[in-house]
């Protein structure tokens, strides 16, 4: 594997290697400092700080796989962790004080504050590497800003509405050094949720020049190409309800499928070098992420931590010869997710190609005014990869039975890769009682518990300017 991927090169930790003990949104550090001008006035050296954006994207207390985590436990497919406490069971004792909470939002908008100061650098000094080069480096800090706002929108934001009023997430698009990290336009509010969305989309747009390829394999599915800009649309699209945009995005990811066993050709590690079904993962590595407390695989993990379980709701989603059920291991009375068998090892997942796929068809049932053919076709690709039963259009007598049963397919396809909750409460979904124990209640939408509480420490520093959700 290429070193350039995985090894924090030095320009990496120029940018990463200085963190000050700060949690607030508002006060970023300013991590490249003096050294800001000698990177960019090096070509070697602004390649090195790109890759340094994807180092910062790994952030273990978010899109290196902790996000993806929150997004399962607070669904319904796995039973609340001990481990991470109240985070996954809007019982009304999370409190804006929580410290998972707090360093995922810290994450969130550190990585944040990588990218936006590393496209203030390089706009400042244009023309020190090709201008196709320095398009490329730009597109790609606008692929990973879209990305991470996308999670903390599913996050920490209300629900989407039709006229898209609800709050979301602060929009910071700049970075703050020490000079004005406490001036008023440092304060920054909460954006509706359909303002972040718009930013999104903007930014997933300004990064649709990407080569849709790469020539390096590793480098083709750890660093953004524009089949992953589309990929990353058609869901994006899905969630804001314009479907017509969903299914053209999915149309646009080109020179992808379904690998024959997900186990080897899509969670092995490393990643086959031949894989065609990965479109962007986030690559991580034992020296990325070494510890028990962040890997996906420790928590999953029946023979590590394993301090998540699977729901008697997931496991009765399933056909007997569904060969997805391989992808669960028993260990005494309980079922663990095997996706992430190497421990700290794994990538974190992003977006593959049964994903686009799955967009797709549900963005065709949605918009049709029946029973969508195409969607039950696409359906059944999916299926059949997986010896689950084929399925045909006369088996579903409404389009709502139809985007019902995409939706479970999504729980069973996509399971324990970041999607759980979000596709819950984007469909208007809540809890189904039995998580855990069969005493356990269900927890109907609407919940104002349903995202998690902005932190207490960044509100306090903003007072009137940046507004809790309700029910905190």
């Amino acid at each position: 594997m290429k070193k350039k991927i995985y090894i924090k090169v030095l320009l990496a930790s120029f940018i990463l290697g200085s963190f000050m003990l700060s949690c607030d949104v508002l006060d970023q550090p300013y991590h490249m400092g003096y050294d800001a001008d000698a990177i960019f006035s090096d070509p070697e050296k602004i390649r090195s700080a790109a890759i340094g954006m994807y180092d910062a994207f790994q952030s273990a207390e978010f899109l290196g796989g902790r996000a993806q985590i929150y997004a399962d436990i607070r669904g319904m497919d796995v039973n609340p962790a001990s481990y991470f406490g109240a985070v996954s069971t809007h019982d009304g004792t999370l409190t804006s004080s929580n410290g998972i909470v707090q360093n995922a939002w810290t994450g969130a908008y550190r990585t944040l504050f990588e990218i936006n100061l590393f496209l203030e650098n390089i706009a400042a000094n244009p023309g020190v590497t090709s201008a196709a080069e320095e398009q490329r480096f730009i597109a790609e800090a606008k692929f990973l800003r879209a990305a991470v706002y996308f999670y903390a929108l599913n996050l920490w934001g209300q629900q989407y509405t039709k006229d898209g009023t609800n709050l979301g997430v602060p929009l910071v698009l700049r970075s703050f050094d020490g000079g004005n990290a406490f001036s008023d336009e440092a304060k920054t509010p909460r954006s509706t949720v359909d303002e972040v969305y718009n930013q999104i989309i903007k930014d997933l747009g300004e990064a649709l020049g990407l080569p849709s390829k790469l020539d390096d394999a590793y480098e083709n599915i750890s660093r953004a190409n524009a089949n992953a800009v589309n990929a990353f649309l058609s869901r994006v699209y899905l969630y804001r309800k314009q479907y017509g945009e969903a299914i053209a995005a999915a149309n646009a990811v080109s020179g992808y499928d379904l690998e024959a066993n997900v186990a080897t050709g899509v969670f092995a590690f490393p990643p086959p070098t031949d894989n065609k079904e990965i479109i962007f993962f986030v690559a991580m590595s034992s020296t990325d992420n070494p510890n028990t407390n962040n890997a996906l695989g420790q928590h999953y993990g029946a023979d590590y931590r394993g301090d998540i379980t699977v729901s008697s709701n997931f496991l009765n989603l399933f056909e007997p010869d569904d060969t997805r059920l391989t992808l669960l291991k028993q260990k005494g009375s309980s079922y663990y997710c095997d996706k992430y068998a190497n421990g700290s090892y794994n990538w974190a997942p992003f977006i593959r190609y049964a994903e686009v796929l799955l967009n797709k068809a549900e963005a065709l049932a949605q918009q049709n005014s029946g029973v969508s053919a195409e969607a039950v076709t696409i359906i059944n690709r999916i299926r059949t990869r997986s010896n689950a039963s084929v399925k045909q259009t006369s088996d579903f007598t409404t389009k709502a039975e139809l985007i019902e049963f995409i939706l479970a397919e999504r729980r069973r396809e996509l399971a324990f890769e970041g999607h759980g909750s979000f596709d819950l409460f984007r469909n208007g979904k809540g809890i189904d009682a039995g998580r855990a124990t069969a005493l356990a209640a269900a927890i109907p939408y609407p919940s104002n518990l349903f995202a998690l509480p902005i932190p207490q420490a960044d509100i306090t520093k903003a007072p009137g300017i940046l507004e809790q959700n309700p029910g905190y």
